[in-house]
């Protein structure tokens, strides 16, 4: 079926219904191995007012760093190859297999390709941001001056010159957020096609390679998808705890699944791209 925002509708109830009960447990799996971050977030923060009523003490600053460290590491090497295996799962759904507990797993089988996809993606990223900030600062440097900043903005301060420089700051931020959104959505699939054991692509470059061309003209369809899901989800939320657990994780990793397996498959594109990979991968099951 060829991908649209109203077949991916149309068709993620049918297979979340299907899969629904396996999907939801894997949702508490990810649930549950996320509750050590919270509370390290929530420890951090007390260690970090801490630090403020007493910043004598230089245990604080030790201990929050470390707690800092365990929440890094602890995402790296659990909470990311989870999201990975609850997102195959979903594509699984999606694909009317019946996903099971143990796919929950399986971003552990291509780690360093998951860990890599994961950073490049996010580098990417970054980019457009840090250049955002950096000329930012630069115009309003050159062309403002910090110094009106200094007792706060007064209208007087601002001539034409001034005021010109300031506006562009403003626009070139308004370019970059939305390149960094437009990254985002090229390169929302990466992770998935590392998953993927219908693919042959290997490594991080290959996988992001793939995501980006398997979006190429559906970007706005993607946006309004992945806002319309967001909004659906926040909605389940607020409802109760229980059917965002139920209803809105479960079926949204459905609707994602199933908008990837509809990119996937336009137009023979999988055999075309895994035709470019033809060496078979050397971590495939058995």
């Amino acid at each position: 079926m060829e991908y649209s925002f109203t077949n991916v509708w149309g068709q993620s109830w049918v297979m979340y219904k299907k899969s629904w009960l396996m999907l939801t447990a894997g949702v508490v799996i990810f649930l549950v191995a996320n509750i050590p971050t919270q509370i390290s977030n929530l420890a951090q923060n007390g260690l970090l007012f801490g630090q403020q009523k007493n910043p004598d003490q230089p245990a604080w600053s030790a201990i929050s760093g470390g707690v800092g460290c365990f929440i890094l590491i602890y995402s790296i090497f659990v909470l990311l190859p989870l999201l990975a295996g609850l997102i195959w799962m979903g594509l699984r759904a999606a694909r009317g297999q019946s996903p099971t507990i143990g796919d929950i797993l399986r971003g552990y089988r291509r780690f360093p390709t998951v860990l890599g996809t994961y950073v490049l993606v996010h580098i990417l990223i970054l980019i457009p941001l840090i250049l955002a900030l950096a000329v930012f600062a630069a115009i309003i440097f050159f062309g403002v001056g910090f110094e009106i900043f200094k007792d706060g903005i007064q209208q007087q301060d601002f001539d034409s010159f001034s005021l010109a420089a300031f506006l562009g700051a403003g626009a070139w931020t308004l370019i970059c957020l939305v390149l960094t959104y437009w990254i985002g959505l090229r390169t929302s699939f990466a992770l998935l096609v590392v998953v993927d054991e219908s693919i042959s692509a290997r490594g991080p470059l290959a996988c992001i390679e793939m995501s980006w061309k398997m979006t190429r003209g559906r970007a706005l369809s993607l946006l309004g998808l992945f806002i319309t899901v967001g909004i659906m989800t926040f909605a389940t939320f607020f409802a109760c705890c229980l059917p965002v657990i139920g209803l809105g994780y479960p079926l949204a990793l459905t609707m994602y699944g199933l908008a990837y397996n509809m990119l996937l498959n336009r137009d023979g594109f999988t055999d075309q791209y895994n035709n470019q990979f033809a060496n078979p991968p050397t971590d495939a099951p058995s």
